[in-house]
């Protein structure tokens, strides 16, 4: 276990003997200063904290209210941003580079925060070239920030971690200017509080695509499922919203009124990606893959949880769409996987949030000795949940029938940590920010038995939240 020494309230790692040992071998090293009993909103520390290029990530046990973890980064040192090539090859690289000249005692809190639109799909199977995001974002955006903080909801506590260049004279300097970091925060704290209005403020979202045609888009899936040609489309649309809304409200706003597994947001000085998702996509912990799908849908109303979420368990079609989804996850997994590690340790269960209730299953897996986190990452991306099945037909006719690319929607976002391990979000109910333009997208699974108005309806439920 990494020694600490108690330095007033904080804890210092690596103290200063095993920093003098330490700093000859690397060109930076992450400090971490660890204060207990830290009370304050990590939405109040993001807030003081923000710069031009930031990220925030709060995370939640499924079936949870509360959340567990909060990892935000600041004065990022550097952001990559991918367009037209594998983005996994630059986070190889940036991995590698990072493990071979930064040292961190604490190993989650060194790696790379990294979104994923779905186009980046294109990089890692064969499918035909797909229609670029009509928000004009980069494809891929790889952060590599230089303050890392990490609040433990649970605990009450903070990790602040900085990167500072190596210096056998400088250590009592360091331990200094990250205290200096926590004293502006408790001192700032005093002028700031969290804004969450019930709704989102600015004119009625509008979608882009009119309800006649979408609908002829789903009667367009149906005859392509009763030719034999797929299982499943997941078939979406796009919204637009002006609103005068800034970033850390939109933030707000989300965390405080649609909680989920997973809030987070990337922000850069021209665009911001908020989202409140209840999927996770894919997670890697000491070689142990796992995939959470999310697919099965009813519309949520105060009073009738137990009802709906009966009527949700006994649909045939949910039930199929499901165990369908399920399988393709299991397949999606067993690329990378030891032959026979491939597990369904939980098989749909429901969530219930506050505009929609879910069936949720779990699939696991052990990676094989020559694949990693990265590998089972493009092995997997992106979600068969919100793609169909088989997926590279699905994603065929999505790309012929949707007159735009995706963008954020359908990709992935989260930690990729440098020993190996990430945790990543699938992107939904995510909103694109840029200026007082906010789009976004609803969607859902067609299959043979699918209602078009039904399916017209639950793209609208799953967008409630922004309109």
């Amino acid at each position: 276990m990494q020694k600490t020494q108690q330095r007033d309230n904080y804890l210092v790692t690596p103290n200063k003997k095993e920093y003098q040992i330490i700093s000859p071998k690397y060109q930076s090293i992450f400090l971490s200063l660890k204060i207990n009993n830290f009370n304050l909103n990590p939405l109040i520390v993001h807030k003081i904290m923000r710069s031009e290029d930031c990220f925030y990530m709060q995370k939640t046990h499924p079936g949870e209210k509360e959340p567990y973890e909060t990892i935000m980064g600041h004065k990022i040192s550097e952001a990559t941003m991918t367009n037209g090539a594998d983005p996994i090859k630059e986070i190889r690289k940036l991995i590698n580079k990072n493990k071979s000249l930064t040292y961190c005692s604490e190993n989650k809190h060194s790696g790379l925060f990294s979104y994923f639109s779905y186009e980046c799909f294109q990089y890692f199977d064969k499918v035909p070239k797909l229609k670029k995001d009509p928000n004009g974002c980069p494809e891929c955006i790889i952060l590599n920030p230089e303050i890392i903080s990490t609040y433990d909801h649970k605990g009450k506590s903070i990790t602040i971690s900085k990167k500072y260049r190596s210096s056998t004279e400088n250590y009592d300097d360091y331990i200094e200017d990250l205290i200096r970091i926590a004293d502006f925060i408790y001192e700032k704290s005093k002028q700031f509080s969290i804004k969450s209005p019930e709704k989102l403020k600015g004119q009625k979202s509008k979608p882009i695509t009119n309800k006649s045609k979408y609908l002829k888009k789903i009667k367009k899936i149906k005859e392509e499922i009763i030719s034999g040609e797929l299982i499943q489309c997941v078939l979406t649309q796009r919204f637009k919203k002006i609103s005068k809304i800034n970033d850390q409200e939109l933030l707000e706003y989300l965390s405080t009124n649609y909680p989920s597994e997973y809030v987070y947001q990337i922000s850069d000085k021209e665009f911001s990606i908020t989202g409140s998702s209840p999927e996770m996509f894919l997670k890697v912990k000491n070689n142990v893959a796992t995939i959470r799908p999310v697919a099965g849908t009813i519309g949520s109303k105060k009073g009738k949880t137990k009802s709906l979420i009966k009527k949700l368990k006994s649909s045939i079609k949910d039930n199929a769409e499901h165990i369908m989804l399920v399988d393709l996850a299991r397949n999606d997994l067993g690329k990378v996987a030891i032959p026979g590690s491939v597990k369904v340790d939980k098989l749909m269960e429901t969530m219930a949030y506050r505009n929609v209730i879910h069936l949720v299953s779990e699939v696991n897996a052990k990676l094989r000795e020559d694949k990693d986190f990265l590998d089972a990452f493009s092995s997997t991306f992106p979600i068969g949940t919100l793609v169909g099945a088989p997926k590279i037909r699905a994603a065929e006719l999505i790309n012929e029938l949707e007159e735009e690319g995706r963008g954020a929607y359908c990709g992935a976002i989260g930690w990729f940590s440098n020993n190996g391990n990430l945790e990543t979000s699938t992107i939904i109910r995510t909103v694109v920010k840029k200026g007082e333009e906010l789009s976004f997208n609803g969607g859902g699974g067609i299959v043979f038995d699918s209602i078009p108005e039904v399916e017209y309806q639950e793209t609208l439920d799953k967008v409630k939240a922004f309109w």
